[in-house]
């Protein structure tokens, strides 16, 4: 055995979970589980995988049969893709079909999330035939407002909103328009329980970038601190990141334009206008 711990996710009760192998011996592993279940199983078991990444959120193996519900060959997708797929990244799959003597477009977009009875699910969300209108724009019980609606479909901004469940549990979404979809997408809103870099958000952080605005945040590094202008993206689930001092350069550089264009413009004594 190599001296770092091999992460493995393995499918107990029909449910894919991650583990370590504790040792291996021949070709028998003992495997521990996240929930402190251990066993012995063969590493050429279809119920044990290896992780291949540390970016790696689902097991291959989870992904496929989730997609194949969703009629979507997971074994003819790019290599690319599948890596996408199992790190929780959205993917918007295009197929054809036949209709009437027409050959039609099928649009869904698929994203594999966290569940906390099934370990793990397929959000799917197929096309409209119609752009969404206002009157439908509902989402966990809530409907949104004509100004949400416009930022998101008109201007292409994202917006936070509460939602809440059957039993009354209310929690923050963030919402944006897919064109792709003629609709209104839901991702999870940033909480205090995300991190950026190792380090965790602070509630202000979550706030502002919950907006679609800008964040300062700074971290240690080995070569001391290190400050971001951080936004994120719900539609791919990424920050955005671009360093606080190229931030102020720009600032600085488009300020001195502005300088410069108003001296070349600057109206001269004795000319007559």
């Amino acid at each position: 055995m190599e001296k770092d711990v091999q992460k493995v996710f393995v499918k107990i009760n029909q449910v894919w979970q991650k583990g370590e192998i504790v040792s291996k011996d021949g070709t028998t592993l003992k495997v521990k589980t996240s929930e402190n279940m251990e066993f012995n199983i063969d590493e050429s078991s279809q119920y044990v995988e290896q992780i291949k990444n540390p970016a790696q959120k689902f097991a291959y193996g989870d992904a496929k049969e989730k997609l194949e519900g969703a009629y979507i060959s997971f074994n003819k997708l790019p290599n690319n893709v599948q890596d996408a797929i199992v790190k929780g990244e959205e993917y918007m799959h295009s197929s054809s079909y036949v209709h009437e003597g027409e050959l039609k477009e099928n649009v869904r977009a698929v994203q594999l999330m966290y569940n906390r009875q099934t370990g793990s699910k397929l959000d799917v969300q197929i096309k409209r035939n119609e752009p969404v209108k206002l009157a439908e724009a509902i989402a966990y019980n809530y409907q949104f407002t004509k100004e949400e609606f416009d930022l998101m479909v008109k201007q292409g901004k994202q917006v936070v909103f509460q939602g809440s469940s059957k039993d009354g549990e209310v929690f923050s979404k963030l919402a944006y328009y897919e064109p792709k979809l003629n609709d209104i997408r839901t991702k999870s809103a940033l909480s205090e329980n995300n991190y950026f870099y190792g380090q965790k958000l602070t509630k202000e952080q979550a706030t502002i970038m919950n907006k679609g605005e800008s964040a300062q945040i700074t971290i240690n590094t080995k070569k001391g601190e290190k400050t971001y202008m951080v936004n994120y993206s719900p539609k791919s689930a990424r920050f955005i990141t671009k360093t606080f001092e190229k931030e102020n350069v720009n600032d600085l550089k488009v300020q001195s334009m502005v300088d410069n264009q108003k001296k070349k413009i600057k109206p001269q004594k004795g000319i007559a206008h």
